[in-house]
Order: structure tokens, then sequence, then C-alpha cells
């Protein structure tokens, strides 16, 4: 009950991906669209706000950085990710992991091209901790074919941070296989 609280407890429903994490996934994809954004948190150069109604857009021509609301609406967020990803698109998600949710089992686990489970959590920048949730990073494209479909971080930010680590994001490679 007190996780739900947390959860549900936010005054707002965007929460503004940490920048390290979008810069090293950034360098790994090289997005070009953040379709729900503010302003002032969007990370991308071609954005869509709450008015601009991302849903309702064609992401068909980019590379998608999707960190949607956590409210009621992300699995509308990540049906249209695995729709626009049929059209040409690659869309790279920043999803809660609950994966009991029905999206993970409509959507995700059966279309994902990757599934990557992200170690400790993250703190969100306008947060003063870290979130009341761990976080997944989901790709859909027909674009790349990856040899393990679900992988894992192998540092937690913290831990990463600590040591002076930049590379938070890179997928752990170990003898069963890694993120490749």
């Amino acid at each position: 009950m007190a996780l739900r609280k947390a959860m549900v407890s936010s005054k707002s429903n965007e929460w503004a991906t940490p920048q390290d994490f979008f810069d090293e996934l950034n360098v790994e994809f090289g997005f070009t669209l953040d379709p729900c954004s503010t302003d002032e948190n969007c990370k991308c150069l071609k954005h869509y706000t709450l008015e601009n109604d991302g849903l309702s857009k064609d992401w068909s021509n980019d590379i998608v950085f999707l960190n949607p609301p956590y409210g009621g609406q992300t699995a509308d967020w990540v049906r249209k990710a695995l729709e626009e990803s049929k059209k040409g698109s690659l869309v790279v998600c920043l999803i809660v992991s609950s994966t009991d949710r029905s999206y993970w089992h409509e959507y995700i686990f059966p279309f994902a091209a990757q599934i990557r489970f992200v170690r400790g959590r993250l703190k969100f920048n306008q947060s003063p901790t870290t979130a009341p949730f761990a976080s997944a990073v989901v790709i859909f494209t027909d674009k790349i074919t990856y040899k393990n479909r679900i992988c894992y971080y192998g540092k937690s930010v913290s831990m990463a941070k600590k040591t002076g680590e930049k590379q938070i994001t890179k997928p752990i490679n170990h003898p069963g296989g890694g993120c490749q």
C-alpha cells in the first residue's frame, strides 16, 4: 500500500529523465524525437508537449526517446511505440518495470526487440530521492536484431556515480549472453 501511495502521490505525472542516463542512451541511438515532454524537460530539439499531443503525431521517420507520463496512459504510449516501430521508427522507452501490467503482456513481451532492466532506482530530475519504482528500457524496432531480448544493466546509477564511471547504461556482458 505504501509503494502504491508513493507512486501516485506526485504532484505531477511527468518525471524528467536523468540527463546522464539519457545522454548515454542518446550516444547509442541518436534520438531525433521526444514525443511526450514539456518545453522545459524535453530531451530532443523535436518534441511534443501535452498541448501538441504526441500520441496523435507520426513518428515513423524518427528515432524516438519515450519517457511517458507515469499516470494511467502508459499503455497508450507503449501501444503507440509498437505501432510506430512497425511503420519504421526505432522507439526506446523508459518505463516503470511493473511487469504485472497488461501492456507488458500485450505489447512488450511479445513484440519488443529488447528489454533492459535497470539495476537500482533512478533519481529523476525533480526528486530529492530515488523513484519509488524500478525502471526498464524497452526497445521497439525492426531495424536491429538483438542476440538477447531480455538483459540488464550491471551497475546501478548510484554505484556508477560512487565509482566515477561514466557508462551507466552499458548493458551487462556475461557468459550467459549479456545485452547484445
